[in-house]
């Protein structure tokens, strides 16, 4: 083969890679691969990329103590306690019972857990009641039983006089703070008579004294007291002095 046909055929053959590698993608809207070829033993294979682990942060466990909680009420410490009154008004009555033991609780040193000391009713604040056993020890001074009353003037002569009984009246509703409702109702056993309590001591039934069995439950309480015709009285609050530091 002369020169000239060797020259004449590698010309065809690089026109021939020019329209496959360049002309044909241009028609077919592709880019050109100008790529060489992979030459097996002389191209490197593509390693592996081996992409690092990343740990998940360990949870750091806190241990915390509750405390122990604390009673919101202490014990009683033996010294009494006054009460006062929240207002004048009384609620509805509400019919409830009141618990008796079996036995007499045999007698016993009390102590005055809290008092109640005014001239007129009302209704007082509320009293926490934490103790199986508790009396409500009362005394009441009422007007004299017998009115006098000048009703002439001395210019005209001896003067008149007009004589009026007079009755008074006094009552106790012991209340459930939690729903109001009923728990007793106290009158002074054989009503107040001044007058017949002044002849003799031995006729004075002062004071009178209610006794309260509670078992185990505590309960709270509050007192209406209805007056008519009264100086002033006198309630107290009274517990076994055992109770102390106990409740």
């Amino acid at each position: 083969m002369e020169k000239r046909d060797i020259i004449i055929l590698l010309v065809a053959l690089v026109a021939l890679v020019v329209v496959a590698v360049v002309v044909k993608p241009i028609m077919t809207g592709q880019p050109p691969d100008l790529s060489l070829p992979a030459i097996p033993g002389l191209t490197p294979e593509p390693e592996d990329t081996v992409l690092p682990t990343q740990q998940a942060p360990q949870a750091t466990v806190i241990r915390t103590t509750s405390p122990t909680p604390k009673p919101t009420t202490p014990p009683w410490s033996g010294k009494s306690t006054e009460i006062g009154y929240v207002s004048l008004g009384s609620p509805e009555e509400t019919p409830s019972f009141t618990r008796f033991p079996d036995e007499t609780p045999a007698p016993e040193k009390m102590l005055t857990y809290a008092t109640i000391k005014s001239t007129g009713g009302g209704i007082t604040q509320t009293i926490s009641m934490p103790f199986p056993y508790w009396e409500l020890e009362y005394s009441v001074d009422p007007w004299e039983t017998t009115f006098v009353g000048e009703t002439e003037s001395r210019e005209a002569g001896p003067a008149g006089f007009q004589y009026g009984e007079i009755h008074p009246r006094f009552s106790i509703e012991v209340r459930d703070a939690s729903d109001n409702s009923l728990v007793r109702e106290i009158e002074p056993t054989g009503g107040l008579d001044k007058e017949l309590w002044e002849e003799e001591e031995e006729n004075d039934p002062r004071p009178w004294r209610e006794r309260f069995y509670e078992g185990t439950a505590k309960r709270s309480y509050y007192f209406v007291i209805h007056t008519h015709m009264i100086n002033s009285y006198t309630m107290e609050v009274k517990v076994p002095e055992r109770y102390v530091g106990k409740y």
